[in-house]
């Protein structure tokens, strides 16, 4: 990825945190806050096991979704498409890449699609605009949106279920850590000569 596109990843982050906090301020003063759901099934729950327990359900469904798309990627033509796509638009990443881009997108885009829209909004139309915006630059990126758009509704189900934004972000950031690593290491074109077997399948 590079320090400069880390960088802009950082500044176009930021840019989405402070959009849904500028939201939030000058919205419907009835839910102000963009961390905690306010009708959640946890609300007469301390603040602390709501974190602790969003934040728990969201790393393992978050492991749990990591692992489907692996999966994918070794059975599914159009997964494997993707996957290599992702390669040669990431280039090589080293770890501490890996894990700030999936701290930025997380805690930026579920501020805003779930802090701020969602409950604003609704579930519906705050995962369709999640899912819209991430139409990607061709062809071989058609899943992505769809995909993103039922994982918008899972971080939603998550934010409502749980009530604190933990559960999301931590879920968003598992996700990206994961796929990132899978995606830097595994390369899907590479085969072995017909004869000697398959290459060695990194699940």
């Amino acid at each position: 990825m590079g320090r400069s596109k880390l960088k802009i990843a950082a500044a176009f982050y930021g840019l989405v945190a402070l959009v849904a906090l500028i939201f939030a301020l000058v919205r419907d003063s009835r839910y102000p806050n963009l961390f905690f759901h306010p009708e959640s099934l946890l609300t007469a729950q301390a603040l602390w096991v709501q974190v602790l327990v969003g934040g728990a359900a969201g790393v393992a469904f978050g492991m749990g979704i990591a692992r489907l798309s692996r999966v994918a990627v070794h059975r599914l033509v159009w997964a494997r498409d993707l996957h290599t796509e992702f390669r040669a638009l990431f280039g090589p990443l080293r770890n501490v890449e890996i894990l700030a881009f999936s701290a930025f997108s997380a805690v930026g885009e579920e501020l805003l699609f779930r802090g701020a829209l969602q409950t604003s909004f609704g579930i519906v139309i705050a995962s369709v605009i999640f899912g819209v915006l991430h139409i990607g630059p061709s062809r071989k990126f058609l899943p992505w949106p769809f995909q993103a758009t039922a994982m918008g509704f899972a971080f939603g189900a998550l934010f409502w279920l749980t009530g604190t934004l933990a559960a999301p972000i931590m879920a968003h950031f598992t996700i990206n850590y994961e796929n990132l690593h899978f995606i830097n290491r595994y390369d899907p074109t590479w085969q072995l000569p017909k004869g000697f077997g398959t290459p060695d399948r990194q699940l």
